[in-house]
């Protein structure tokens, strides 16, 4: 089963900016979490699995702040409208278009 983790913030000197201006995401992380479960090991730990190279690949809103992957893990880029809007099956379908 491939691992990716999902890049819905990123840290900046004082403060975490989420995706979109979001101020939570769990809604969205539980609905991304329901629909890749079966095919996917998922985690919203991103800057965790970058640091330990724990995961297959990093799923990356488009546009969103760049960020420091040093591993050269690779990068599914996703329209961001896709993860602000909930479509879960259309971002299955992109990352499904990569690994397979």
């Amino acid at each position: 089963m491939k691992k990716i983790a999902f890049v819905l913030y990123g840290k900046q000197l004082v403060s975490v900016t989420y995706i979109g201006g979001l101020p939570y995401t769990k809604d969205l992380e539980k609905k991304l979490q329901a629909a890749l479960a079966d095919t996917y090991e998922v985690t919203f730990k991103w800057e965790e699995a970058l640091k330990n190279q724990t995961v297959d690949a990093l799923i990356i809103p488009e546009p969103f702040m760049p960020i420091l992957n040093e591993g050269n893990i690779p990068e599914i880029k996703v329209p961001a409208h896709l993860l602000l809007d909930k479509q879960v099956v259309e971002v299955k379908r992109i990352i499904d278009e990569f690994f397979y």
